[in-house]
Parts: structure tokens; sequence; C-alpha cells
């Protein structure tokens, strides 16, 4: 705010009247905010986690409850009894018109699924139709719109099956163990050997799962594992070796 020369020689700035002949304007008192109220409601309305029919049911019940309710005379109610049963009635008829839209946007759904229903029937129909009238013409039923399929993929040679794991069972003498998948592969080959370097392969199982429990092992003994895929060109390499001592 401007400084204001009064004939005096007093100055007025930011609320203080002062001699400007003996110096700038003194700092004005720090200003005090009013303490925020530590007062909490004793009503719990939880209002954010209420659904639309929960809230006009508190309604109903509190404006049953102020009918003839002495403790609260009308004339200090605010909002007035009015006011409030008009917002009363104004959410019930917001929530009525959309059950309302609900309801008919339900049929309309259940109208479009049993349509898209007879549509499939229609089509895949149709697509028959046009199979059987060129079967195996692929430049005519590529004519039609369709899709075709897409020509089988050849499977190659298997690679190595990775991540073989072995862990401990809970009996005694036992192993288990997992691999990945490998794609195309249509039998996976175990082999194991005691692992001290004197031993050999010898064959397990060969199997299409990709785990497996290896028994009849000694307690004790340390023992390597490897895992073979077998597709349509043949066995693949062997994948890196698991080593696991036997409970």
């Amino acid at each position: 705010m401007p400084a204001i020369r009064f004939d005096s020689g007093l100055r007025y700035d930011e609320g203080h009247a002062y001699d400007s002949s003996v110096g700038p304007a003194p700092s004005p008192p720090p200003l005090v905010l009013p303490r925020k109220s530590k007062y909490m409601s004793k009503f719990k309305l939880d209002l954010k986690n209420k659904t639309v029919p929960e809230k006009l049911a508190l309604g109903t019940t509190h404006i049953a409850a102020m009918n003839g309710n002495a403790s609260y005379p009308v004339a200090k109610r605010s909002p007035d009894d009015a006011a409030y049963a008009l917002a009363q009635s104004h959410l019930a008829t917001a929530e009525a018109e959309v059950d309302a839209a609900e309801t008919v946007w339900k049929q309309k759904i259940q109208l479009r699924d049993q349509k898209e229903a007879e549509w499939d029937v229609a089509t895949t129909a149709r697509a028959g139709n046009c199979e059987s009238i060129t079967p195996n013409d692929l430049p005519a039923l590529a004519s039609t719109g369709f899709p075709l399929r897409s020509a089988p993929t050849p499977v190659g040679p298997m690679p190595a099956p990775g991540n073989l794991r072995a862990t401990m069972n809970e009996l005694s003498g036992q192993i288990d163990l997992v691999w990945n998948n490998v794609y195309g592969a249509s039998t996976y080959r175990v082999q194991m050997m005691v692992h001290d370097g004197t031993g050999s392969w010898v064959d397990v199982v060969t199997q299409q799962q990709v785990s497996h429990t290896v028994t009849g092992l000694t307690p004790g003994t340390t023992y390597a594992f490897r895992v073979q895929a077998i597709g349509p060109l043949g066995p693949g390499p062997w994948s890196d070796e698991a080593v696991k001592m036997a409970p």
C-alpha cells in the first residue's frame, strides 16, 4: 500500500501512522493465524464409501428420525427440512433413471449377443459353402474376403533344452528334474551318471513331460543329469548338466 502523507507531518503506511522525519516506517506486527479446531465430528457418515442406495437409505432414516425430534427445533435445522427432502428426492429420481437405463442396456447387450451368435453361425456356414465349391483352390478362396490359414511352419532341428534344474525330493533316494519346454519336441530323453568322473551316462526315461522324478538313487551320492529333445528331424544336442546329491 503506498504511503499517504498528512498535513501534520505524519505518514500512514501499511496500517501504521508514523513521523516521516524520524526514519522509515516500523515493521508491522507478525500475523497470527487462528488455530485450527481439533474438534472431530461424533458422526461417522463415511459417505465416500457408501453406494447411492446406501445413501438414500441413510437419508430416509434421518428424515424419519427428525420428524417431531424436539432436540432439534425445525427453525434451527440447516438445510431446512424442505431443502433436505428435495435433495433426497432428486438423488432418488436420478438413481431410478440410472437403474432404468441399466436395465435397457442389459437388454440391448443380450440382444446384441444373440445376433452375434447368429452371425457367427451364418459366417461359418458361408465359409464352409465356399470351400465346398472350390476345395483347395487358394486363389478362389482368397477372393472371398475370408482370411486363409497360414501354412504351417516346419519344425527344424531341436535345440538343447534350457534351464535344467535338479532338486532333492522329500523322499530318500529321489531327485526331481525339471527343464524348459522345446517347441516342436515330441519327447525328451533323460540320462544320468554318478558324478565322480569314472561313470558313464545311462538312460533314465524317454517321455513327453518336461519334469521327472528319478528314483532308486543311493543317498549321499552325487549325480549328474542331462536332457535331450527329440523332434521330427531326430534328437538335438544335450542340455547343460545339473548336479545334485541324493537325499
